[in-house]
């Protein structure tokens, strides 16, 4: 995709225009297209502007800032909530290790190890007494 017109040149191309100059003499003039003339023309019907159109790049984020809210929120009040519960509780559709990143690097909580190693009987503590 070639790169937009600058400003200048989109501003010379449509004053021809709007004087009545056809698009193959425009686009001889100013060593443009005559398709980038039409589409220039287009556009300022359309919008009122000369403007590019802004070019959104990239992929859409999965949850909202309101979103990230919400479960900063939510793990203050309830830190041991793991992330199948968050995302059934709010019914998020994204996978686990999507909604892990957004907690640790867009909300900057941490996992931090149990200090208790042998909580649970299931665990097979060694160091049973």
């Amino acid at each position: 995709m070639p790169a937009p017109l600058s400003k200048d040149l989109r501003k010379r191309i449509m004053a021809s225009k709007l004087r009545g100059d056809t698009g193959g003499k425009i686009s001889v003039e100013k060593g443009v297209g005559k398709s980038r003339v039409t589409k220039l023309w287009a556009l300022y019907r359309e919008t009122g502007s000369y403007s590019p159109r802004p070019n959104p790049r990239g992929r859409q984020p999965a949850l909202s800032l309101e979103e990230h809210e919400l479960i900063r929120l939510t793990i203050i009040d309830r830190p041991d909530i793991t992330l199948s519960e968050l995302i059934d509780q709010f019914g998020f559709v994204l996978s686990i290790s999507a909604l892990s990143k957004i907690v640790r690097f867009k909300l900057g909580f941490r996992f931090k190890k149990n200090a208790i190693p042998c909580r649970t009987a299931t665990r097979g503590c060694q160091n049973e007494t």
